[in-house]
């Protein structure tokens, strides 16, 4: 038995080369905007309407893929939004609350300050007993206070949480809080702060009330 060797049969490239032209060609005439317009107005344009919605059936899927993308973007692009407009009122109510605590702060110290200077008069206007007794007790309670030197000694929590906000504010708006409160009470909270804290504050202030807190109190040149 003799067995022979097939020869392996070549691609017809004969019979695909025209089709291909054609086609390319068919291609470059809608492609190239004279014989464009030419199909479109021309002679041939009965036939260019006729055969335009089968082309657009055709083209619909690759509309509809192309329509769930941008969609999918949009959608995407909404969320991002979304997250960044959740991020800036979270923020906002945290300083709305912070702002609420201080106002509070100030309320409270303008009360202490109004009840300070009423007692003063019926203080001064006393039996020679209760004016010694006063002055006994104010005694007491400067030697009792903080030496000039160090401001922060025997500070309270409160004034520590204080130092606490005020460094964590905005200068500007720290200083707007400052200028409503007594110098000493100011000179002490900011005595717990940092070096820069301290300073951005008092740059922050007018010139006058930085002059006055200063001069007042030397300890704050730091």
């Amino acid at each position: 038995m003799i067995v022979t060797r097939q020869r392996r049969k070549t691609f017809p490239w004969s019979r695909v080369l025209l089709p291909l032209i054609a086609i390319a060609l068919v291609a470059f005439a809608f492609v190239w905007q004279p014989s464009r317009n030419e199909i479109v107005n021309g002679p041939l344009a009965p036939v260019w309407r006729a055969s335009a919605p089968m082309a657009d059936t055709i083209a619909g899927p690759f509309h509809f893929a192309a329509q769930n993308q941008a969609m999918t973007d949009l959608k995407h692009q909404i969320l991002q939004l979304q997250h960044q407009v959740t991020a800036a009122q979270n923020a906002s109510k945290s300083k709305d609350r912070q702002i609420s605590r201080l106002q509070a702060q100030i309320t409270q110290f303008e009360s202490q300050a109004a009840n300070a200077k009423a007692a003063k008069p019926s203080a001064s206007s006393g039996s020679p007993i209760a004016a010694g007794s006063a002055a006994a007790g104010t005694g007491t309670s400067a030697q009792a206070g903080p030496t000039t030197g160090d401001l922060s000694a025997g500070a309270t929590p409160d004034m520590r949480r204080t130092a606490q906000y005020w460094a964590n504010m905005e200068p500007q708006n720290a200083a707007k809080v400052v200028q409503k409160l007594p110098s000493a009470y100011v000179a002490r909270v900011m005595s717990l702060m940092s070096p820069d804290a301290a300073g951005a504050i008092l740059d922050a202030l007018p010139a006058a009330v930085a002059a006055r807190l200063t001069q007042e109190h030397p300890e704050l040149r730091r």
